[in-house]
Protein backbone atom coordinates (compact mmCIF):
# COMPACT_ATOMS: atom_id res chain seq x y z
CA UNK A 1 0.00 0.00 0.00
CA UNK A 2 1.35 3.42 -1.00
CA UNK A 3 0.95 6.64 1.18
CA UNK A 4 0.03 9.73 0.06
CA UNK A 5 2.83 12.07 -0.33
CA UNK A 6 2.79 14.87 2.65
CA UNK A 7 2.20 18.08 2.72
CA UNK A 8 4.88 20.09 4.09
CA UNK A 9 4.02 21.49 7.47
CA UNK A 10 2.80 25.07 7.62
CA UNK A 11 5.00 27.79 9.11
CA UNK A 12 5.15 27.05 13.04
CA UNK A 13 3.82 23.65 12.62
CA UNK A 14 7.00 21.74 12.74
CA UNK A 15 6.22 19.37 15.54
CA UNK A 16 3.56 17.96 13.68
CA UNK A 17 5.80 15.95 11.81
CA UNK A 18 6.63 14.03 14.88
CA UNK A 19 3.23 13.14 16.09
CA UNK A 20 2.14 12.01 12.66
CA UNK A 21 5.29 10.10 12.76
CA UNK A 22 4.28 8.88 15.86
CA UNK A 23 0.60 8.08 14.78
CA UNK A 24 1.81 6.11 11.76
CA UNK A 25 4.06 3.46 13.62
CA UNK A 26 1.05 2.63 15.98
CA UNK A 27 -0.93 1.85 13.16
CA UNK A 28 1.53 -0.16 11.97
CA UNK A 29 1.81 -1.49 15.07
CA UNK A 30 -2.06 -2.22 15.23
CA UNK A 31 -2.14 -3.58 11.94
CA UNK A 32 1.05 -5.81 12.51
CA UNK A 33 2.27 -8.42 14.55
CA UNK A 34 4.34 -6.28 17.44
CA UNK A 35 7.29 -3.96 17.60
CA UNK A 36 9.84 -6.25 15.97
CA UNK A 37 8.13 -6.04 12.63
CA UNK A 38 8.37 -2.05 13.21
CA UNK A 39 10.88 -0.25 10.67
CA UNK A 40 11.68 3.25 9.91
CA UNK A 41 11.17 3.16 6.03
CA UNK A 42 7.56 1.27 6.37
CA UNK A 43 6.82 4.44 9.52
CA UNK A 44 7.94 6.94 6.65
CA UNK A 45 6.19 5.47 3.83
CA UNK A 46 2.73 5.52 5.76
CA UNK A 47 3.26 8.97 6.85
CA UNK A 48 4.34 10.24 3.75
CA UNK A 49 7.75 11.70 4.03
CA UNK A 50 11.01 10.46 2.66
CA UNK A 51 12.87 7.93 5.25
CA UNK A 52 15.05 10.50 6.31
CA UNK A 53 13.04 12.97 7.80
CA UNK A 54 12.06 10.32 10.09
CA UNK A 55 15.54 11.20 11.50
CA UNK A 56 14.50 15.03 12.22
CA UNK A 57 12.44 13.37 15.32
CA UNK A 58 13.43 9.87 15.72
CA UNK A 59 17.51 9.08 16.24
CA UNK A 60 16.42 5.40 15.73
CA UNK A 61 13.65 2.50 16.30
CA UNK A 62 13.76 2.71 19.68
CA UNK A 63 13.46 6.05 20.04
CA UNK A 64 10.54 6.19 17.84
CA UNK A 65 8.89 2.66 20.11
CA UNK A 66 9.55 5.25 23.07
CA UNK A 67 7.18 8.21 21.44
CA UNK A 68 4.52 5.60 20.92
CA UNK A 69 5.00 4.11 24.09
CA UNK A 70 4.61 7.65 25.59
CA UNK A 71 1.65 8.69 23.17
CA UNK A 72 -0.11 5.60 24.10
CA UNK A 73 0.37 5.75 27.82
CA UNK A 74 -1.30 8.89 27.65
CA UNK A 75 -4.09 7.79 25.45
CA UNK A 76 -4.80 5.14 27.84
CA UNK A 77 -4.71 7.83 30.88
CA UNK A 78 -7.09 9.94 29.67
CA UNK A 79 -9.71 6.00 28.53
CA UNK A 80 -9.54 5.18 32.60
CA UNK A 81 -9.89 9.04 33.54
CA UNK A 82 -12.83 9.14 31.36
CA UNK A 83 -14.49 6.34 33.45
CA UNK A 84 -17.00 7.10 35.70
CA UNK A 85 -19.48 5.27 38.42
CA UNK A 86 -22.13 6.65 40.50
CA UNK A 87 -19.92 5.28 43.57
CA UNK A 88 -16.03 4.49 44.23
CA UNK A 89 -17.23 0.84 43.22
CA UNK A 90 -18.86 1.80 40.33
CA UNK A 91 -15.72 4.23 39.43
CA UNK A 92 -13.23 1.01 40.25
CA UNK A 93 -15.40 -1.27 38.35
CA UNK A 94 -15.53 1.65 35.01
CA UNK A 95 -11.72 1.98 35.06
CA UNK A 96 -11.02 -1.77 35.17
CA UNK A 97 -13.87 -2.21 32.11
CA UNK A 98 -12.15 0.75 30.11
CA UNK A 99 -8.72 -1.20 30.73
CA UNK A 100 -9.93 -4.35 29.12
CA UNK A 101 -12.24 -2.86 26.41
CA UNK A 102 -8.87 -0.41 25.64
CA UNK A 103 -7.10 -3.11 25.54
CA UNK A 104 -9.71 -5.29 23.26
CA UNK A 105 -9.87 -2.33 20.62
CA UNK A 106 -6.29 -1.16 20.45
CA UNK A 107 -4.35 -4.64 20.58
CA UNK A 108 -0.93 -3.47 18.97
CA UNK A 109 -0.95 -0.59 21.15
CA UNK A 110 -1.45 -2.52 24.05
CA UNK A 111 1.34 -4.98 23.45
CA UNK A 112 3.87 -2.23 23.20
CA UNK A 113 2.48 -0.89 26.36
CA UNK A 114 2.33 -4.44 28.34
CA UNK A 115 3.82 -7.09 26.53
CA UNK A 116 7.74 -7.75 26.55
CA UNK A 117 10.10 -5.36 24.55
CA UNK A 118 10.45 -7.39 21.38
CA UNK A 119 14.39 -5.63 20.39
CA UNK A 120 17.12 -6.03 22.44
CA UNK A 121 18.47 -3.36 24.15
CA UNK A 122 14.93 -1.60 24.01
CA UNK A 123 13.60 -1.62 27.92
CA UNK A 124 10.56 1.15 27.93
CA UNK A 125 10.40 3.65 30.83
CA UNK A 126 7.88 1.99 33.15
CA UNK A 127 7.74 5.45 34.89
CA UNK A 128 5.53 6.28 31.60
CA UNK A 129 2.85 4.41 32.46
CA UNK A 130 2.70 5.15 36.56
CA UNK A 131 0.25 7.93 36.04
CA UNK A 132 -2.46 5.11 34.57
CA UNK A 133 -1.65 2.76 37.73
CA UNK A 134 -1.89 5.33 39.94
CA UNK A 135 -5.46 6.28 38.92
CA UNK A 136 -6.48 2.61 39.11
CA UNK A 137 -4.68 2.79 42.94
CA UNK A 138 -6.71 5.79 43.70
CA UNK A 139 -9.67 3.86 42.44
CA UNK A 140 -8.95 0.90 44.59
CA UNK A 141 -7.92 2.85 47.44
CA UNK A 142 -11.22 5.00 47.43
CA UNK A 143 -13.14 1.14 48.00
CA UNK A 144 -10.59 -0.39 50.33
CA UNK A 145 -9.24 2.65 52.03
CA UNK A 146 -5.87 1.00 52.23
CA UNK A 147 -3.23 3.65 54.17
CA UNK A 148 -0.12 1.64 52.92
CA UNK A 149 2.62 4.08 51.45
CA UNK A 150 3.05 3.35 47.86
CA UNK A 151 1.49 1.29 45.21
CA UNK A 152 -1.30 -0.77 47.33
CA UNK A 153 -0.72 -4.64 47.17
CA UNK A 154 -4.34 -4.96 46.17
CA UNK A 155 -3.78 -2.69 43.44
CA UNK A 156 -0.80 -4.66 41.45
CA UNK A 157 -2.84 -7.86 42.31
CA UNK A 158 -5.85 -6.47 40.24
CA UNK A 159 -3.93 -4.61 37.62
CA UNK A 160 -1.84 -8.52 36.97
CA UNK A 161 -5.63 -9.95 37.00
CA UNK A 162 -6.57 -7.72 34.65
CA UNK A 163 -3.73 -7.65 32.49
CA UNK A 164 -3.60 -11.84 32.23
CA UNK A 165 -7.95 -11.86 31.81
CA UNK A 166 -6.99 -9.30 28.48
CA UNK A 167 -4.31 -11.67 27.02
CA UNK A 168 -5.88 -14.86 27.65
CA UNK A 169 -9.47 -13.72 25.70
CA UNK A 170 -7.64 -12.15 23.07
CA UNK A 171 -5.07 -15.47 22.71
CA UNK A 172 -8.01 -17.59 23.42
CA UNK A 173 -10.64 -16.26 21.46
CA UNK A 174 -12.41 -19.77 21.30
CA UNK A 175 -13.00 -20.57 24.30
CA UNK A 176 -16.28 -20.15 26.12
CA UNK A 177 -15.46 -16.99 28.03
CA UNK A 178 -18.27 -15.34 30.27
CA UNK A 179 -19.10 -11.76 29.77
CA UNK A 180 -16.34 -9.75 30.70
CA UNK A 181 -18.64 -7.39 32.95
CA UNK A 182 -19.01 -10.60 35.05
CA UNK A 183 -15.58 -11.72 35.08
CA UNK A 184 -14.38 -8.38 36.15
CA UNK A 185 -17.14 -8.36 38.73
CA UNK A 186 -15.17 -11.33 40.15
CA UNK A 187 -12.00 -9.38 39.42
CA UNK A 188 -12.85 -6.83 41.91
CA UNK A 189 -14.61 -9.29 44.67
CA UNK A 190 -11.46 -11.33 44.99
CA UNK A 191 -9.35 -7.95 45.10
CA UNK A 192 -10.97 -5.59 46.92
CA UNK A 193 -13.78 -7.67 48.81
CA UNK A 194 -17.32 -6.87 48.53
Amino acid sequence: MTAERRRPNARGEGGRLRADLVEAASRLLEEGDGEQTLSLRAVARRAGVAPQSVYLHFADRKALLVGVYEARFDELLDVLAGATGPDPRGRLRAVCLAYCHYAERHPGHYRVLFGTAGSPGWEPDEMAGLPALHLLDSAVRACTEDPAPGIAPATLCLWAALHGLTVLRRDRPSFPWPELDGLVDTLLAAHTGG
